[in-house]
């Protein structure tokens, strides 16, 4: 998973992110908003008529054959998409991809039985395209000036072959007309998988279709906002996040568009305290890498008796761990809020003298607030226990200090 893992924490706001980075809102409708229609929401409606159709026809018998099959594939299907719809707090775009191939196998099994006629088929068939080419104009609204000249397309031929599977015709004329309703609905998503080759990926949020389906949108611009990755075109699909670079490129003050209720500047630390990514810093990334204080951090442990320093996330952590022979500790999950650690391990871990130093600036980057705690609350901690070290901000040193954490706890 991406950073955040999918289920993300409770009370999450799940579309906090800049132009639909974290998936939309939580809803029925999540799978065809403007941040995973285009990723996976094309062929939903025709899936679901298809699947309802096959449960009609089966009714799921266990002397039918068709009926493991359906529970199976149809079951893995409603799952995902329901987990999907409800998750919480971060959720990426690339995530929808899981739902690939049970679409798919729910389209062609649906489309086979069409094909075969039947009373269900004529009322099955009508739904069934009529659903495909809804969630496909919903998708296709969402994403203005693209594909325009596929809707027209879908509603005449998509109705066309409607009224043909409606009406009982002989066979060759309903498999004529379920090959041209897929063939109608399969050309926005074709399209939109085709374009992808023609822009560079993005390594670290990688989305489907045109340059301005990067990223979630962005505000719809081309790619991912300069700066935040490198590289003009936004990083191929090998390089890692290496945090905003400055200038002209640097993104606007604030939170980013949709994270509700955030009002300590997005590339601080967790005090506020002006911006902490640089590219290629030691905590380089905006999920929750942790300042350029563990730059000076490092340093001043080698001179002063060494020991690890624990910060809130392994993003923060990795850098320093690469490109240095400083033992550093992430203890609050990818971007600092995923495990939530207890005062009593780092009293444990102090006493036992795995941990000595805490850095506690950058503690989240720009992720948006999701009620999740992580590390937070041992930072906190540490900050009121440990004794400051003035010349690297957030640095604490711990030795001594366990009894003073357990009395925090």
């Amino acid at each position: 998973g991406g950073p955040g893992g999918g289920a993300g924490g409770p009370g999450g706001p799940g579309g906090g992110g800049p132009g639909g980075l974290f998936g939309g809102d939580p809803g029925a409708l999540r799978l065809l908003n403007q941040a995973l229609g285009g990723q996976g929401g094309w062929l939903l409606g025709f899936a679901v008529a298809a699947g309802v159709l096959l449960v009609a026809l089966t009714r799921l018998r266990r002397a039918d054959a068709r009926t493991g099959w359906l529970i199976a594939v149809g079951g893995t299907f409603a799952v995902t998409a329901v987990a999907f719809s409800k998750a919480q707090g971060i959720f990426h775009p690339y995530y929808v991809s899981l739902l690939a191939p049970f679409t798919a196998a729910l389209v062609g099994a649906g489309a086979g039985e069409l094909a075969k006629g039947g009373r269900l088929a004529r009322i099955g068939g009508p739904l069934a395209i009529a659903g495909g080419a809804v969630t496909e104009l919903v998708v296709l609204h969402d994403n203005p000036g693209e594909l325009g000249w596929v809707r027209a397309l879908i509603l005449v031929v998509g109705g066309a072959a409607a009224v043909v599977l409606a009406t009982g015709l002989p066979a060759r004329a309903r498999a004529i007309a379920v090959a041209a309703a897929l063939g109608v609905l399969v050309l926005a998503p074709g399209a939109w998988a085709f374009q992808t080759l023609g822009h560079a990926a993005n390594g670290t949020f990688p989305a489907g279709g045109p340059a301005s389906a990067g990223m979630g949108g962005f505000g719809r611009r081309s790619g991912p906002p300069a700066g935040f990755m490198p590289g003009a075109s936004g990083g191929g699909a090998g390089n890692a996040p290496r945090g905003f670079a400055p200038g002209a490129g640097a993104p606007p003050a604030g939170p980013p568009p949709g994270v509700a209720g955030s009002t300590a500047p997005p590339f601080g630390s967790a005090a506020g305290g002006g911006p902490r990514f640089g590219p290629g810093g030691p905590g380089g990334g905006p999920f929750g890498g942790d300042s350029q204080s563990l730059t000076a951090a490092v340093r001043y442990v080698k001179a002063h008796g060494g020991g690890t320093i624990a910060v809130s996330s392994q993003t923060g952590a990795a850098g320093t761990i690469i490109t240095s022979d400083a033992d550093v500790a992430g203890i609050g999950g990818f971007s600092g809020r995923e495990s939530q650690v207890s005062l009593s391990w780092l009293a444990d871990a102090v006493e036992a003298g795995r941990i000595r130093w805490v850095v506690t600036d950058g503690s989240a980057g720009f992720m948006p607030r999701d009620g999740r705690i992580g590390a937070t609350d041992v930072m906190s901690a540490a900050r009121k226990a440990g004794t400051r070290v003035s010349s690297v901000s957030g640095l604490y040193d711990l030795r001594g200090k366990a009894a003073a954490l357990r009395a925090l706890a």
